[in-house]
Formats: C-alpha cells, structure tokens, sequence
C-alpha cells in the first residue's frame, strides 16, 4: 500500500510540475499539543509546493487559489521516530500586496499522511498508518517577486474513524517556503 501512495504521490508531483510557473521548496517544524502523549512530540518536515491552476473571486483586494504540498517528515517523541509521507491540496485566500512589500494569507487544507509506524507514542497509538490531516492558518509573503513565506497552522491527524481507537494528534505548525 506504501508503494502506490508512493507511486500516486510521485505522479501528482510531476503533473502539476508540468503545469507550474513556480513552485515553493517548504521546510517546517511542529510541536505536539494534545492529548497529552503528543505534547512531547516534535515534528520536522520538508515538502514541495506548487500553486495549481485554478483561482476564483479575483479582485483588486485579493484572491482565493489553489495549491498542491508533497512532502516527507519525521515525527520524534517519548523515545520513537516515525517517517510520514504526505500530500495535501490547499485553498489559500491572499490579500493584494501592501506597500511595505508583503501579502498576507489565510488557507486551509485537508490531505493524506502515511505513517511508517503506528506506535508513534507508548501511550494513545494511531490504529491505522493511513490519516488524514486537517490544517489551516495563516501567513505572509514577502522578499523579491514574493519568493519566500512564512505560514503558522493548526493541523489535526486523525483516521476519521476507519478503525478504533481513533485517538488523533493536534500540531502546532511554523512553516518558511521559498520559491525556486
């Protein structure tokens, strides 16, 4: 199963490749909130962003759009680590530049992570390596061409109840992207 969410992963990576003007190189960092196993855990990721081709509602105020994240990441707590793979599309709205040179943003996100291991923790397991990630926050762009940005979120993983017991695990994500 690994192997075709592999495989599906690698696909949508080179379609939207394809299509993109640019795209968006991600490291990230999170720490654990709840339950109360999690708040030990620390989460370290790299991806690979590119904005897709659909936008609606695009007026001189702003936009809303569309985007696409793969990546890899490493979860670190009580004394495991466990390897995710992940692909999550995004709506994000951004606001017109202002003139001290920055844009800000709102965007929320659901996608698929898969888990090398599903006794990520000594207590509260996943039941399931398949979760879904829900996430959103909020960000600024800046720099030349509004190349880079910086993006806080909230992200929750759960398996939407597939199989129990579903116990999940909330982050506290602080994401930087720069645009190649």
């Amino acid at each position: 199963m690994l192997t075709s969410i592999f495989r599906f992963c690698s696909m949508c990576i080179l379609l939207a490749a394809s299509s993109a003007d640019a795209y968006e190189w991600q490291i990230s960092a999170g720490q654990g909130m709840q339950p109360d196993h999690v708040d030990r855990h620390k989460l370290f990721r790299v991806a690979w962003r590119t904005d897709l081709p659909w936008s609606w509602y695009e007026t001189k105020v702003g936009k809303l759009s569309t985007g696409l994240d793969v990546g890899v990441g490493v979860w670190h707590g009580d004394d495991r680590v466990t390897g995710e793979l992940f692909i999550t599309p995004e709506l994000r709205y951004e606001w017109a530049p202002l003139e001290e040179g920055l844009q800000l943003f709102v965007e929320a996100g659901v996608g698929v992570h898969v888990f090398s291991r599903t006794d990520y923790a000594k207590r509260g397991p996943f039941s399931t390596a398949l979760q879904f990630g829900e996430q959103f926050g909020a960000g600024v762009r800046f720099g030349d061409q509004m190349a880079q940005d910086l993006t806080l979120f909230y992200q929750h993983h759960s398996n939407a109840d597939i199989k129990t017991p579903n116990y999940g695990a909330d982050f506290i994500v602080l994401r930087y992207g720069f645009k190649m």
